[in-house]
């Protein structure tokens, strides 16, 4: 029997199933892969390019009886999915994340691990991050090093030495500009990138403690202010030193910018390449140094494990036994040093979560392998802050902007905290009263879109992974949950698009379009348009209607003899949502 790979629309609780076609390790002589409907296949989301075709192939290999089906999410919040799955133990055979979210929630839908050999594989260190009372849950694969990046090959031309302190940026800062070059950029286009800034620069100073990190546990409980803390007003203070400086701006520089020379220094959440070349044939590496303290004394570095894998606790129950021998096949895979290098392959850089493992020779973590051998890493926050992420972020932002002091900024820290406690905080757009369909939340975000652009219809399309990295990126990205709608929601559903297009077409042509589908990768396998219109509306054949489409899910000629509505999706979903406050299944579109 030969492993297969099955590929569908995650559909775990949605109730709409759009099965994109089969493929395998080798077809059946009737054009299926052998193996599919003899043995049931392990289900497994594949977001953030966590899992790929590469790593299945490589396992199919090693276990070629063993069948496996991916759900794709190609959406903007695959961290933000995981944990609303997990919460809502709504979680494929194989659960992934990027995050090692509730430990409550893991005790209740996965399986505990903690009795197989194969965990012993892993470091002691990071097995008892992840015990919980006595259970292991999941397991770690590989960690990440982040600090900030920088463009050797520019430093050295010019002959200018790595500065080991913030002090030392300073003053390298005036000759990098003096000699026309632009010292500091960084990614700003995700929402979570202030908060990020401020607690990776601030475990130089208060949150890489004792104290601060008792504050970091404490503080999303409720359980200690900002406001009277002197420790983490130092810190606050220290931060605005970045953005005085210009280091830290409102503005976003791309990683593609940064790729081309366009300053020297960059802020982000990690880099794929250390080396690129231009068009024009320069090329430049880069390098790694530690989040700079002010006098060099307490530099640190951010890690962060690049994902987490665990298996469902349904696979325990009476029937599922060939299911479990299968996902555990899968587990005691990944727990090898060839599991590893093969899960890992698209991460770039990494550092092994397994007890047997050397940094390579020339990774580019040897630059920074003394500061990681003297201790000095502090875990990435986010797990327990998933409520306050954004709504602090947008505060830190306001700091950023000069609409904030530090004491300023840790008073509306508190104050939104306890609006969020409260359920009064504007970051929460409305309830979900339970878990809605695919097609319901598509109705959401096509109404949405339809009535900020004042249409009378809307399409909006649905992901399929066709194979060899081929999914929509740019339709609907999931289903909405119950409980709390918030931004963090509204990421992980929404389209991709800055804007949202107007065509004026007959309801012959709009029908037309959608059975043609969007044909995204110009290949003739397009992605499903679903189609809704106003409430009452039927479609005329020779009528002329307004149809609204976000930009990306339409194809470059459509685009350009569309009206441009200056409104972005995010906003029409947040604007309605706030109309709405209760969403309880099939939404009004008058």
């Amino acid at each position: 029997m030969k492993c297969c790979l099955k590929r569908v629309l995650g559909t775990l609780a949605c109730g709409l199933a759009l099965i994109a076609g089969l493929s395998g390790c080798k077809s059946s002589p009737e054009g299926g892969p052998e193996g599919i409907g003899k043995r049931e296949a392990l289900t497994i989301t594949g977001f953030n390019n966590l899992i790929n075709e590469e790593f299945i192939e490589a396992f199919c290999r090693e276990y070629p009886e063993v069948n496996i089906e991916l759900i794709s999410y190609a959406g903007t919040n695959g961290s933000g999915l995981a944990r609303h799955m997990l919460e809502h133990g709504d979680i494929p055979d194989i659960y992934i994340s990027t995050q090692n979210f509730s430990r409550e929630s893991q005790e209740k839908y996965l399986l505990d691990l903690s009795n197989y050999d194969f965990v012993n594989n892993y470091t002691t260190a990071l097995l008892d991050s992840m015990d919980i009372n006595g259970g292991i849950y999941l397991l770690p694969s590989g960690y990440q090093l982040t600090g900030i990046y920088y463009n050797k090959t520019i430093l050295e031309e010019n002959g200018w030495e790595v500065p080991g302190s913030f002090q030392e940026l300073a003053a390298l800062s005036e000759k990098i500009e003096a000699a026309g070059y632009r010292t500091m950029g960084h990614g700003m286009s995700l929402d979570g990138y202030p908060f990020n800034y401020f607690f990776n620069i601030g475990n130089t100073m208060y949150f890489s403690t004792p104290r601060g990190t008792g504050w970091k546990e404490d503080f999303p409980k409720g359980e200690t202010a900002a406001a009277g803390n002197e420790e983490l007003k130092a810190a606050a203070e220290y931060f605005q030193k970045w953005v005085e400086h210009g280091f830290i701006t409102d503005n976003d520089t791309s990683v593609e910018q940064f790729y081309q020379g366009e300053c020297i220094f960059y802020l982000c959440l990690g880099l794929s390449d250390y080396t690129y070349t231009r068009e024009d044939g320069k090329t430049f590496e880069f390098g790694t140094i530690p989040w700079l303290s002010e006098d060099g004394s307490n530099n640190m570095l951010t890690r962060t494990v690049s994902r987490y894998m665990g298996i469902s606790r349904t696979l325990s129950e009476k029937g599922k036994e060939q299911k479990l021998e299968d996902a555990l096949k899968l587990m005691r895979y990944i727990s090898t040093p060839e599991g590893q290098k093969v899960l890992m392959a698209s991460t770039g850089q990494y550092m092994t979560s397994l007890n047997e493992g050397t940094l390579p020779e020339d990774s580019p973590y040897q630059e920074i392998a003394s500061c990681v051998s003297a201790g000095r890493t502090v875990p990435l926050v986010y797990v327990g802050w998933e409520q306050l992420l954004i709504p602090l972020s947008q505060n830190i932002r306001s700091m950023i902007r000069g609409e904030l002091d530090a004491d300023g900024l840790l008073e509306t820290f508190d104050r939104t905290a306890a609006d969020l406690r409260n359920g009064v905080s504007e970051e929460v757009y409305a309830k979900a009263v339970r878990t809605l369909t695919l097609e319901e939340t598509a109705r959401l975000v096509a109404a949405a879109e339809g009535r900020a652009a004042g249409a009378d219809c809307a399409l909006i399309s649905l992901n399929r992974y066709h194979g060899d990295g081929l999914c929509n990126r740019y339709g609907l990205g999931w289903y909405i949950y119950e409980g709390n709608i918030d931004r963090d929601v509204v990421n992980m559903i929404r389209p991709r698009a800055a804007s949202i297009c107007v065509l004026e077409l007959t309801g012959a042509q709009i029908r037309a379009m959608r059975d043609g589908g969007f044909d995204l990768d110009g290949n003739g396998n397009p992605y499903p348009y679903l189609l809704f219109v106003k409430d009452g509306l039927e479609l005329d054949d020779s009528t002329v209607y307004r149809l609204a489409v976000s930009a990306d899910e339409l194809t470059e000629e459509m685009r350009a003899g569309s009206e441009q509505t200056g409104h972005s999706p995010t906003d029409a979903i947040i604007a309605y949502l706030r109309e709405l406050e209760t969403v309880s299944g099939t939404v009004p579109w008058k």
